[in-house]
């Protein structure tokens, strides 16, 4: 595809959105912001920036990434964190960054996974997190609203990491999936925190060198295939999501590999960012990485 379609996604400015409160999960700075005409609390999250030590500074695609994923997310059909690109003006500095609808009703509570999980994981491997104690965890869990009655809150986690392996999410650990709290209710949420996916921290200059290169070793596709998850081994984004395909039911492993056939489809997203957010070269590397992720998953 390789060309910006003719609808953009929109900025939102929230320079004079009220400050709700600072978020304490994760690492890096997060704020609540208010939106004045609806009252709706979002998270805005600043695009970060690379300092290589050769003292120059690129801005990382943290804030495109995270919204191109929320497309992705709605062409597999999967319950996500609606999000939108955003501008905020702090005396003479621009900043560009997303922000992230709170999923939460007044009546409901967030349970992140490490609260979920019968054992937290151990060590620099990972041991004990797994599928299996992921699957145990969602075990009376019931899907996300919108999700056919027939589906189990662990299918749609299956859907996740489809999705994290099409993008090549490598953050899904276990503060980045969680379970909505509402009395004694408990309802898988919508996938969230997608900023860590689509070649998001390489500078242009990185991402050139990979896209016109000759050698194999160096190509897109073969950075594509080092994307590790946090699960127990530490192994590849894509093998987990095989492996949790293969754990299901053959209508879950259906539902979300008929939805990876249309490549052209999967990879519109990336297309709708405007150019001042995302340069051509970031375009073209996170549509190669896609198309080859999707391939991957579908074909072998």
């Amino acid at each position: 595809m390789a060309d910006r379609l003719q609808s953009c996604y929109r900025e939102v400015n929230v320079t004079d959105w009220r400050l709700v409160g600072e978020e304490v999960l994760g690492t890096k700075p997060k704020r609540w912001r208010a939106d004045p005409q609806t009252g709706e609390q979002w998270l805005l999250k600043d695009a970060t920036y690379s300092r290589p030590a050769d003292g120059t500074s690129y801005r990382k695609g943290d804030d495109w990434a995270e919204r191109i994923a929320t497309g992705v997310a709605e062409r597999l059909e999967l319950p996500a964190a609606q999000t939108e690109l955003a501008v905020d003006t702090r005396g003479d500095e621009t900043c560009l960054g997303v922000i992230s609808r709170d999923m939460r009703t007044p009546e409901e509570d967030l349970l992140h996974g490490n609260e979920l999980l019968k054992d937290p994981p151990v060590g620099r491997g990972r041991s004990g997190y797994t599928l299996e104690a992921v699957r145990e965890a969602l075990q009376g869990v019931r899907p996300p609203t919108g999700i056919p009655e027939a589906f189990t809150a662990w299918d749609v986690f299956v859907g996740y990491l489809v999705l994290d392996a099409v993008i090549g999410n490598t953050d899904r650990h276990e503060e980045n999936w969680a379970v909505l709290r509402r009395g004694e209710l408990l309802k898988l949420a919508p996938s969230f925190d997608h900023a860590s996916s689509l070649g998001f921290l390489w500078s242009d200059s990185a991402r050139e060198a990979r896209l016109a290169t000759r050698d194999r070793g160096y190509t897109v596709e073969a950075w594509a295939e080092k994307a590790r998850s946090w699960f127990a081994g530490r192994p590849d984004v894509l093998d987990v999501a095989v492996a949790a395909l293969e754990m299901s039911s053959s209508h879950t492993r259906s539902r979300w590999l008929d939805r990876c056939q249309d490549a052209d489809r999967l990879v519109e997203p990336i297309w709708y960012v405007p150019s001042h957010r995302m340069s051509r070269t970031a375009g073209e590397f996170a549509e190669r990485l896609v198309r080859h992720n999707r391939r991957r998953l579908v074909v072998g």
